[in-house]
């Protein structure tokens, strides 16, 4: 029996979140817990930094160029409006506090995520046994030693919350709504440090939505596709054959000197020469050959043309994807010219326009509105928490 079955069946038949958290909160109340009204979106506090990104800067020299050095401008070709991208994954969440006990944020999540397939010319949402469509969570920082906090997380595990060792056990279980500990990586943390523990919280909201993006991705990967690719917004997470990782945010340069230059002045359907980014030529000197990925930009679009508050980064794409074993530099030309050939139809409305293609703006557009139920969630706990204060 498999790990993920043995979980099922120990955690039972899944009950409604919010119910099960409002008792878990009187549960808490009722042994002494005292808790605070009133929250945050802590998706509109931009704690969305990459685990790597403080490593980024300042290590020009830990990057390594594939097709020449210094990194330059090419010309991939003109585009011939082929695409072989026909598959396109993208996740969204809802990250949100919606009390305090202390200085300690009580915190939830709603994640989504989904592969959409085109098919003569249209988009369609791929049905993906085995990950689920949708998962809330409650995070609370067990391991920062606040009685409180243990008190609630104690509540809400006795209430029937599963507690996954890791994001991908929670995936692989089927749960809808698990709870899990924002400290289980850093256990050290002070507890009267406020902001780093929303801040840990929303980087376990991240992990979480990160980890169902990869199992959707492993699972596309064992699918019959033919010679079909698949566009994966974000960097791409695991070693893939026929899948490129797509950042459409290229406000943190890696290059420095002359080749910054070169980036913010790249013409409107050219490309970067290709290279390694720093933390994957460090994980690859470590002996981690899978972590390997090459990297480039590619602009969509002239930084004039971008929406109002775009800077000389809008309209540039960096893509990531597997080394190729031979003909790489005609490999990247020749998917930099897929990635040209998607520049219509546009996707606005989203003020990122300039930097997305349509297809994964059509995955956010029908994921969204299945987790702005949890904004309707949020807004009734924190009503059952100023009752416990009454």
């Amino acid at each position: 029996m498999s790990e993920a079955s043995v979980f099922r069946r120990r955690t039972g038949p899944e009950q409604d979140f919010s119910t099960t958290l409002a008792a878990a909160l009187k549960d808490a109340a009722r042994g002494g817990v005292r808790f605070s009204a009133g929250g945050s979106d802590l998706e509109w506090e931009r704690f969305n930094s990459h685990p790597f990104e403080e490593r980024e800067e300042g290590r020009r020299d830990a990057l390594l160029a594939f097709e020449s050095d210094p990194v330059r401008e090419r010309h991939p070709g003109k585009p011939d409006g082929v695409s072989r991208f026909a598959y396109f994954l993208d996740g969204v969440q809802t990250t949100e506090e919606i009390g305090r006990i202390g200085t300690v944020p009580v915190v939830m999540t709603t994640v989504a995520a989904a592969i959409v397939h085109r098919r003569d010319g249209r988009l369609r949402k791929l049905d993906v046994a085995g990950v689920p469509a949708l998962m809330r969570a409650l995070i609370l920082p067990h391991d920062a030693h606040d009685p409180g906090a243990r008190a609630l997380y104690a509540a809400a595990e006795s209430r029937g919350f599963p507690v996954p060792r890791s994001d991908a056990e929670a995936v692989a279980s089927g749960a809808e709504s698990v709870l899990l500990d924002s400290t289980q990586h850093e256990p050290h943390i002070d507890p009267a440090d406020y902001s780093a523990l929303k801040q840990r919280a929303y980087q376990r909201a991240s992990s979480l939505r990160a980890a169902m993006e990869v199992a959707l991705l492993e699972r596309w990967a064992e699918m019959e596709t033919g010679e079909d690719w698949i566009a994966v917004d974000g960097q791409l997470p695991v070693p893939t054959p026929n899948a490129v990782g797509l950042i459409k945010n290229a406000r943190r340069l890696f290059f420095g000197g002359e080749e910054a230059r070169m980036l913010l002045d790249l013409e409107a359907g050219r490309r970067t020469t290709a290279f390694v980014p720093p933390w994957r030529a460090e994980r690859a000197k470590a002996g981690r050959a899978e972590e390997e990925r090459a990297s480039w930009y590619v602009r969509l679009w002239p930084s004039s043309a971008a929406s109002e508050g775009a800077d000389a980064t809008s309209g540039l794409v960096r893509l990531e994807m597997d080394v190729p074993y031979s003909e790489q530099s005609a490999t990247f030309d020749e998917v930099s010219r897929w990635l040209l050939a998607e520049r219509a139809p546009l996707a606005k409305p989203d003020f990122r326009w300039a930097s997305m293609i349509y297809p994964i703006h059509y995955v956010e557009k029908i994921l969204k509105p299945t987790v702005h139920g949890g904004r309707r969630t949020r807004l009734r706990l924190e009503r059952e928490i100023s009752d416990l204060r009454t």
